[in-house]
């Protein structure tokens, strides 16, 4: 009766760590932003700074909600990773997560946001190990070695 005051356990963002450059070189003490935006219509925001490797770390954010019980819902969330560097925007990670628990691809990304400012923007997928004949995709100037396949670039 009264279920759908029910709170559920909602999975927004993996851990995220990476290290920031610029043409090789570290980045020291700049802003890493992190923006949420999932379909309860809340934005969730916060940062950290770069240590003198350009090295950057942000916890795993999980809520409760009250959406996933909505039969009209579509549990997304945007991602977006960001820095500023010499008044330039750079996107770290973009991407919209589908669901409301954690997933492995997802998780592995986010664990290795290397990025080199001189990197152009790409869109790329990486390998959805529940579906693979349905990749997932995102865009960043991050690179990674493997299960990394770069579709088109991104003029910003």
């Amino acid at each position: 009766m009264f279920g759908f005051f029910k709170k559920y356990d909602v999975h927004l963002c993996s851990a995220v760590s990476g290290r920031i450059l610029n043409n090789g070189e570290p980045i020291a003490n700049t802003k890493v932003k992190r923006e949420l935006y999932y379909t309860d219509e809340k934005t969730r925001i916060d940062s950290t700074l770069t240590d003198e490797n350009g090295c950057f770390t942000l916890q795993s954010i999980d809520v409760r909600s009250r959406t996933p019980d909505s039969w009209l819902c579509e549990a997304r969330t945007t991602q977006i990773i960001s820095t500023m560097f010499e008044n330039v925007h750079y996107k770290l990670w973009f991407a919209s997560f589908h669901g409301t628990v954690s997933n492995a691809a997802y998780d592995k990304k986010l664990s290795q946001l290397n990025a080199d400012l001189i990197n152009p923007n790409v869109y790329f997928t990486f390998k959805n190990i529940e579906v693979p004949h349905v990749p997932y995709g995102a865009s960043s100037i991050c690179r990674w070695e493997t299960d990394f396949e770069i579709q088109h670039i991104i003029e910003d």
